[in-house]
C-alpha cells in the first residue's frame, strides 16, 4: 500500500538542489574529485547514480568485440561488503552510442538491475541491446571473506554479448589531492596556477584500496558501427522522473527517464565546469555540449589554468563541439595484457580509453600546452586481468595477524 503522504523525491530533490545552488556561491569552486567521482552537489548525495568513469576499447583477445564499461558508486570499503555493493534497481545504466559523427546518440545499450538485498545475494541484470534483443544475467556477489569470490561472467549465445556486473578494485588511478590543489590554485591565481602541486606528493593513488561497482558488456562491433569505423561512447545514469517512498520504506520510480549523471571524456565536469553549473552539466545532453551551452565556462577554466588558445581549441574539439563523448576508431590496434597497453592505441590515439591508459597525465599535458605534466601515479596499484571483464578482484578484508598494507593512499 502506498502511504497517504506519498512523497515525490523528484520534487524534494528540486528544492534541495535549489538550496544547494544558493549555498554553493559561497563555497570555493576548486573541487575536481577525479575522473568523474562525486562531481556535483547532487551526486554527492546520490551514491547510486554517481557515475565515476567510462571505458571503451577493442577486446585485445577478440578484435570483433568492443568492451563498454562504466563504474558507479566509488569508495566502497571492504568492511561494508554486506551492504554497500548494491546496484540501484531504480536506475537505468545506459551506454549511449553515437556513430554518425555528430553529438546525437544513435544506439543504446541499457542495463537495469533487480532490487538488491546485499548479504551475499546476487541481483539479476537485464541487458537491452540496440537490435531490440535482451537477456538476463546474475551479478557477482560481494563477501566479507578474505579471498574474493570468482567473477561471474555471462555470455548470451543468441547475441554474442558478454556481461559482468559486480564489485571490483577501482581501476582509476590519480592523486586527487594534487589535482584539487592545482585547480584551486588556478582559481586563486587565474592564469598562473602552481602546476607543481599536481605531482608534489610523489605519486599517491587516491583510489588504491577502494572498490567500485562495474557494469561491463562485450558487444560485437557490428552492433555499434554506423557508416564509418568511428563510434562515440557516453555513459549515463538515469532515474524515473517521479520517485515514490512507499510505506514499507522502499522507493519506486515512475514516469520518463531523466539523466542524473553522465561521463564521456575524463576530467571534464569535475575539472572544467564551475560548481554552480555541475548539476546542470550532469543533467544536460551531448547535444547541449555541441550547441555551446557550457563552452564559455570551459574556456574560462582553461584560461585560469594557463592554457593557450591553440590547446583550448584542441580541447573544445575533443569535448565540446561534437559533444563530451569518448571516441573509438575500430581500426586502431589494441594489443597487450590487462585489456591492452600498446603505445599506438588507447586514449589520445582514437583508441577509446583502456584501463591502463594514464588519462590524467594525458589531459593535464594538453592543458599544459603540450608540455608533460603529471601526478606521478602512472598505473593502478593492482594488476588488471587479461580477459573480460579485465578489472581486478575487489579489495577484501585483511585476515587477522596478516600485517598487510591496505594500500589506501590518502
Amino acid at each position: 500500500m502506498i502511504c497517504s503522504r506519498n512523497k515525490k523525491i523528484a520534487a524534494m530533490t528540486t528544492a534541495i538542489v535549489g538550496t544547494a545552488a544558493l549555498a554553493i556561491h559561497f563555497l570555493p569552486t576548486s573541487r575536481t574529485n577525479a575522473s568523474d567521482h562525486i562531481d556535483s552537489p547532487t551526486i554527492a548525495q546520490d551514491r547510486g547514480s554517481d557515475l565515476t568513469d567510462t571505458w571503451a576499447f577493442l577486446d585485445p583477445n577478440d578484435k570483433s568485440k568492443v568492451v563498454l564499461m562504466m563504474s558507479t558508486q566509488g569508495f566502497i570499503v571492504s568492511g561494508e561488503h554486506f551492504g554497500m555493493p548494491i546496484f540501484d534497481h531504480n536506475i537505468r545504466y545506459r551506454f549511449e552510442i553515437e556513430n554518425t559523427g555528430d553529438a546525437r546518440p544513435d544506439r543504446f545499450v541499457d542495463v537495469t538491475y533487480s532490487r538488491g538485498l546485499g548479504r551475499q545475494m546476487p541481483q539479476t541484470a537485464t541487458i537491452k541491446l540496440p537490435n531490440g534483443r535482451s537477456f538476463t544475467a546474475p551479478t557477482t556477489i560481494s563477501t566479507q571473506e578474505y579471498r574474493p569470490p570468482a567473477q561471474v561472467v555471462t555470455t548470451n549465445r543468441a547475441t554474442g554479448v558478454t556481461f559482468f556486473g559486480g564489485n571490483a578494485d577501482d581501476p582509476f588511478f590519480l592523486d586527487d589531492t594534487g589535482a584539487n590543489r592545482l585547480v584551486a590554485s588556478s582559481i586563486a591565481n587565474p592564469g598562473n596556477p602552481n602546476k607543481s602541486l599536481l605531482g608534489e606528493r610523489g605519486g599517491r593513488d587516491t583510489y588504491a584500496g577502494f572498490n567500485t561497482l562495474i557494469t561491463a558488456v562485450s558487444v560485437p562491433a557490428e552492433m555499434l558501427r554506423g557508416n564509418s569505423n568511428v563510434i562515440g561512447i557516453n555513459s549515463v545514469t538515469q532515474r524515473r522522473r517521479n520517485q515514490e517512498v512507499l510505506e514499507n520504506g522502499q522507493v519506486r520510480g515512475s514516469g520518463d527517464w531523466v539523466t542524473v549523471d553522465r561521463d564521456g571524456g575524463p576530467l571534464v565536469n569535475n575539472g572544467l565546469i564551475p560548481a554552480p553549473r555541475k548539476d546542470e552539466y550532469n543533467g544536460a545532453s551531448t547535444m547541449d555540449d555541441a550547441r555551446g551551452k557550457f563552452e564559455a565556462d570551459i574556456v574560462k577554466s582553461l584560461k585560469n589554468l594557463g592554457t593557450d588558445n591553440t590547446h583550448i581549441n584542441k580541447i573544445l574539439d575533443m569535448a565540446v563541439r561534437k559533444g563530451d563523448i569518448l571516441r573509438l576508431d575500430l581500426t586502431v590496434p589494441n594489443t597487450g595484457p590487462g585489456g591492452g597497453n600498446n603505445r599506438t592505441g588507447g586514449f589520445g590515439k582514437m583508441g577509446g580509453r583502456r584501463l591502463s591508459d594514464d588519462v590524467v597525465d594525458a589531459v593535464f599535458t594538453v592543458i599544459n600546452n603540450g608540455k608533460p605534466l603529471g601526478d606521478k601515479v602512472d598505473r593502478n596499484e593492482v594488476a588488471f586481468h587479461n580477459t573480460f571483464p579485465f578489472v581486478s578482484f575487489p579489495v577484501q578484508p585483511f585476515p587477522p595477524g596478516s600485517g598487510a598494507d591496505d594500500r589506501t593512499r590518502q
